[in-house]
């Protein structure tokens, strides 16, 4: 028994007192959160608990991880974790800061979860600085980039690929291109090549080659000397700005040709020749490029030399649409819901289950930006303490989503069937919910809130196979 009062005389020291307990499981599910000082008795804290069990500790503070969290290295490791101090941003944006004790949980020789002993010290920490710091959207970062690979939002498979292809490039110095629809986080991708690698502390700079005539765009690439052209002074352009950092070249399919071709020769030589210039300036810098046009495309319509393209396309990255990765969807809603629940200092907890279903059946020509825009739409129509729901989306949603039917909103006479459409809809959020669930029908018939059988029925009325869905 001396070393059982040992650890309570340690925790009666070091603690004082405890604010709150919680117990996760081995896969981080929260299975217990418990507050006991009277400073967090209040309704939206005891809302929140509840909403907490049930869901797993990254989603409830999503910047958390391995290496942070005093709960997921004890079951890791199987020790008793001491944290002075655990900084933790939770689901709604707020800043949480911790002294904890947590002792992992282990039954016949296996680690079967953990329990966390917390004291807030959040409150004294405001104190000493005077104010409340509001949690920063994303990390900032001085050489331009607004991103890093930690701002990747994505559990899907082909997104996890691209995050290891990152890592694996960051510190080549051979050019990229990225090729995305619009809306797909090519900023995002590219920062984040920038921000992994060995150029992380140097600049930045990012151009977009369709937003400028000709004769501007080649004295912001490569500079101007007095006397170039009336009106023209010493300036540098951004590849000597840039110099041991990145340029991001942004729809390169835009530049026009004779533009290309000195880009081509900055690209082989290394070297710029500012506009009036007689001698040509040494730089390093790696170029990374963009286009919402695949390399096929770009060919056939012979809109980029193909000598550039090729000097360009060394390593080439292909973003997936959103449509193809309906797995991240879910996730990143709830991401949007924390940046704009900070940003509208709101407190909404999620979005419901058939709004989800809803969100995840759209095609979403627009992407990751046009899921961004109806989150922040719904954000501003949803009252803090409350859920998404159907109604707080934007009404173009639901008319794409007839649309999508084969019945204009604009055309009620033209509608199919109400047992047809129901039919197609039904099928719809089916096939959504097995393509969240990877096709296991238990944990689809649990996103739908059916038994499995009921599924398995629903499956084989519609023809429903994994492999070939003859569509309707």
């Amino acid at each position: 028994m001396k070393k059982n009062d040992d650890d309570l005389k340690w925790i009666h020291e070091n603690f004082e007192y405890i604010d709150s307990l919680t117990a996760i499981d081995d896969t981080g599910k929260i299975i217990v959160k418990k507050r006991f000082n009277p400073r967090y008795s209040d309704e939206e804290n005891k809302a929140n608990n509840e909403w907490a069990v049930g869901r797993n500790l990254l989603d409830v503070f999503p910047s958390l991880s391995y290496e942070n969290s005093s709960l997921l290295q004890s079951i890791s490791t199987g020790k008793i974790v001491y944290y002075e101090r655990q900084e933790a941003w939770n689901h709604m944006g707020g800043k949480v800061v911790t002294k904890n004790l947590t002792i992992p949980i282990i039954s016949r020789g296996s680690i079967i979860g953990a329990v966390e002993l917390s004291r807030d010290i959040t409150h004294i920490e405001n104190k000493i600085k005077g104010k409340t710091i509001p949690p920063p959207p994303h990390e900032k970062f001085p050489n331009g980039a607004k991103y890093s690979i930690n701002d990747i939002v994505s559990r899907s498979q082909s997104m996890q690929e691209i995050k290891r292809t990152i890592m694996q490039i960051a510190n080549s110095k051979s050019s990229v291109l990225v090729y995305g629809e619009t809306g797909t986080g090519k900023e995002l991708i590219v920062s984040a090549i920038h921000n992994s690698g060995y150029r992380k502390n140097k600049p930045f700079i990012a151009l977009n080659c369709a937003a400028l005539p000709e004769n501007i765009l080649e004295g912001l690439l490569f500079g101007s000397r007095k006397g170039a052209f009336t009106g023209a002074e010493n300036k540098k352009g951004i590849f000597e700005e840039a110099n041991g950092g990145t340029i991001y070249l942004d729809e390169i399919n835009s530049m026009p040709m004779a533009l290309q071709a000195k880009l081509l020769r900055v690209l082989q030589e290394k070297t710029v020749l500012p506009l009036g210039a007689a001698k040509s300036i040494d730089v390093d810098v790696r170029v990374i490029a963009s286009t919402n046009q695949n390399v096929e495309e770009l060919l056939k319509r012979k809109i980029i030399r193909e000598d550039l393209l090729y000097r360009l396309n060394t390593i080439s990255i292909d973003i997936p649409p959103l449509r193809e990765r309906t797995e991240d969807i879910g996730l990143l809603v709830e991401y949007f819901i924390k940046k704009y629940n900070r940003e509208f200092e709101k407190h909404v907890f999620g979005v419901s289950k058939n709004a989800l279903l809803f969100l995840m059946g759209n095609d979403w020509k627009g992407n990751v930006r046009e899921l961004e825009h109806v989150i922040e739409a719904a954000m501003n129509m949803v009252a803090s303490g409350e859920e998404i729901q159907l109604h707080h989306l934007p009404a173009y949603l639901t008319l794409i989503h007839n649309e999508s039917f084969g019945a204009p909103a604009e055309s009620p006479a033209a509608a199919i069937p109400l047992n047809e459409a129901m039919a197609r809809y039904e099928k719809k959020l089916i096939l959504t919910a097995l393509g969240q669930c990877r096709w296991r029908i238990v944990d689809a018939a649990k996103v739908l809130g059916i038994p499995r059988t009921s599924l398995q029925y629903k499956m084989e009325k519609y023809g429903i196979k994994k492999d070939g869905n003859p569509a309707f």
